[in-house]
């Protein structure tokens, strides 16, 4: 009797140990995921990754909740995370520095590079009377090597964005993207243009702030994924007048 006592408080003790052992290890795992996420923001939208709802982070966060169960370290995951979407959903500077020269030095000197010019636009004060408003972004290829460029996608159905390189123009992108079989290259130095159109009589648009972003994927390794984003201030007075 005595033995078999000593036998279930054994029993009790260990159960109680591997409770509290994988308590601790799912503790552990959630600062973890909470640490990586808080140094991250979404490609798409901008917001900081722990916060961002949108259609984009549920693929990202998928792909990163996959290599945390297989206790992939850190480091390894903000790398591939950058080299999978771009380097600018890094937030932690020193991070990124550090994936940075890493990617570099894995692309090698002859690589496309993607630059778009101005980041971002704000279109001030407008009213839904005028309509349809537009800007021209620069998109360069500053690299040494040909940019493929493969999609281009915008945040709204309200936003449109088409690409000019030489004499070739694209059709107008929405939010469904560019087809799986276009795509545009810029070689070396060479700068196209992207026109964005913001149709401001569109149900989407609503009284006051109006933010859009517009994406731009292509085969830089260091930012295959890039956006810009356009703004305007919607009048209120002039938004009631118009429905």
């Amino acid at each position: 009797m005595i033995r078999c006592k000593k036998i279930g408080r054994f029993i009790l003790i260990l159960s109680l140990m591997v409770f509290f052992s994988s308590t601790v290890s799912a503790q552990n795992a959630d600062t973890i995921k909470s640490e990586i996420y808080s140094k991250l923001k979404c490609c798409d939208c901008g917001m900081k990754f722990e916060k961002c709802r949108c259609a984009h982070a549920g693929p990202m966060k998928a792909y990163i909740d996959a290599f945390l169960e297989n206790k992939t370290p850190k480091e390894e995951i903000y790398y591939k995370v950058a080299k999978k979407f771009s380097l600018n959903t890094i937030i932690d500077e020193k991070v990124k520095q550090d994936l940075e020269k890493r990617l570099t030095a894995e692309a090698g000197p002859l690589r496309p590079q993607i630059v778009i010019e101005p980041a971002s636009f704000h279109f001030g004060e407008v009213s839904r009377q005028k309509g349809k408003i537009s800007k021209v972004f620069k998109v360069h290829n500053k690299g040494k090597a040909s940019l493929v460029i493969t999609n281009i996608k915008t945040s709204c159905a309200c936003t449109l964005a088409a690409l000019s390189v030489g004499k070739n123009k694209s059709p107008y992108f929405g939010t469904k993207g560019a087809p799986v079989d276009w795509q545009a290259e810029l070689k070396p130095d060479e700068a196209g243009e992207l026109g964005v159109v913001l149709d401001l009589n569109h149900k989407s648009v609503k009284a006051g702030d109006l933010i859009r972003e517009v994406s731009i994927k292509s085969n830089d390794p260091l930012y295959p994924e890039v956006s810009l984003r356009v703004e305007a201030q919607v009048s209120a007075q002039e938004s009631r007048n118009a429905r």
